[in-house]
């Protein structure tokens, strides 16, 4: 969940990007295993108009991604 585009969101995470009070909002494992994006897993996927909306894609994508052997995490 982010208003970033894969893209930036993805290269946040493997810089290991801190906020400007200083909190990491990168994944340590992103920034050690993560190679490049699949958009072919993501792209189908529209915007959501609601945080909440959001979460339950997140966790529903991220179950349907782990079924197929992707190693996926969330919170």
């Amino acid at each position: 969940m982010t208003s970033k585009t894969p893209r930036e969101r993805f290269e946040q995470h493997k810089s290991g990007y801190r906020n400007k009070k200083g909190h990491k909002l990168s994944s340590n494992i992103v920034q050690k295993y993560g190679l490049y994006l699949r958009p072919s897993l993501y792209n189908h996927i529209e915007p959501m108009s609601t945080r909440l909306e959001a979460i339950k894609m997140e966790e529903k994508l991220a179950i349907e991604l782990r079924r197929q052997r992707y190693a996926v995490w969330f919170n």
